[in-house]
């Protein structure tokens, strides 16, 4: 499954190992249980730091962390049982199965990974060391790699990184036990299917939706861009990035939604979203379920009243919210308040109103 499709030009392994379902979501086919979007990437280290600087407290070890655990999920797929036991036999090198993972990430938008050194002597001395060029979020291409690692040899990894040049990072996997509790704490639900009624236009050749078209790969870079708006894309799992979340709302109270939503309000006011790239609500529902956000059901926006959005099944509301705030707020150059309720069934509901100013006479 290598190669880019004829007729879209996208990777084959790209659609290949994915599926685009009915109701605004995309899973991996090997297992349908993880859910899957493709989302701009320039604003997942951006909301970090933001986050950082409302709390007061550095949270990119527990990214790391949430990130690694549900990555060793999806990588555990790839390898069996019994290939995990000719790697300790050394009848299988463990840097060829790394290879392989490596190869893997490109096509999915995680930059370059390359091969630096390593030691696999089956003791606590070992480690395997890589170089990560044009990360597409730092944290979570370091937390790639020792997922990586974990998945192939089957026991628990730390990690470590540092900058070597420019935007090119040293990341070095080893052996590591992570507390129990710790792992507890981080168990995420499977995704269950709803059924849907979105119909996405598919490539004749390779089934992938057409509007993948519209995204250009560049492979030997581990890159994906959007051709209309120049921004980098990447794949990704939601439970990624809501691990992060409910394990800081656990650390630090309820009013950690709330910094999430204004984090991702903040960064996309910067410019990052437009309203106006959207032409109409039908469009707009196809570009959330080609990313896999959800289904939109129901959106009406106006200056005077705000913005009043319900999407069905949706992934990653927080950052759905903010953004969504943001880009209200620079289209109509206002401030505005946000109240949102998410569905036990996963639907969200959003209401923008704008702030009312008052002005002595």
């Amino acid at each position: 499954m290598s190669g880019l499709c004829e007729e879209c030009k996208v990777p084959k392994v790209f659609t290949g190992e994915h599926l685009w379902l009915d109701n605004g979501d995309i899973v991996q086919k090997r297992d349908q249980r993880h859910r899957l979007v493709f989302i701009e990437s320039e604003n997942l280290d951006p909301l970090f730091q933001g986050m950082e600087q409302t709390i007061g407290m550095p949270i990119q070890n527990i990214v790391i962390n949430c990130v690694r655990r549900t990555l060793l999920t999806y990588m555990s797929l790839f390898i069996s049982d019994e290939v995990r036991e000719k790697v300790h036999n050394k009848e299988v090198s463990l840097k060829a199965m790394d290879d392989g993972f490596r190869d893997l990430a490109r096509p999915m938008g995680s930059g370059r990974y390359e091969f630096v050194d390593m030691r696999f002597e089956g003791d606590k001395d070992d480690y395997f060391a890589v170089s990560i060029t044009e990360p597409y979020s730092l944290p979570m291409c370091v937390a790639g790699h020792a997922a990586a690692i974990e998945a192939i040899l089957g026991y628990d990894h730390g990690v470590t990184y540092s900058e070597a040049a420019p935007g090119v990072y040293n990341v070095t996997a080893f052996p590591f036990s992570h507390p129990k509790e710790f792992k507890g704490r981080l168990d995420m639900p499977y995704y269950e299917h709803v059924r849907g009624a979105i119909e996405l236009e598919r490539c004749a050749t390779c089934g992938g939706p057409k509007a993948l078209a519209g995204y250009r790969w560049y492979l030997d870079r581990g890159i994906i861009m959007n051709i209309s708006n120049g921004r980098r894309m990447a794949l990704m799992s939601p439970s990624e990035m809501d691990p992060v979340f409910t394990e800081l709302e656990a650390e630090l109270g309820d009013t950690i939604p709330r910094v999430v939503v204004e984090a991702q309000r903040r960064f996309t006011k910067t410019g990052f979203y437009s309203l106006f790239e959207v032409k109409d609500e039908n469009d707009f529902r196809v570009e959330l379920a080609v990313r896999g956000l959800g289904n939109l059901k129901e959106i009406n926006v106006r200056r005077k009243m705000g913005v009043h959005m319900i999407v069905e099944n949706a992934a990653l509301p927080l950052m759905l919210v903010g953004m969504m705030q943001g880009v209200y707020e620079s289209a109509f150059d206002v401030e505005s308040h946000v109240e949102w309720e998410v569905s036990a069934e996963g639907d969200l509901s959003v209401e923008i109103t704008p702030r009312t100013v008052m002005v002595n006479a």
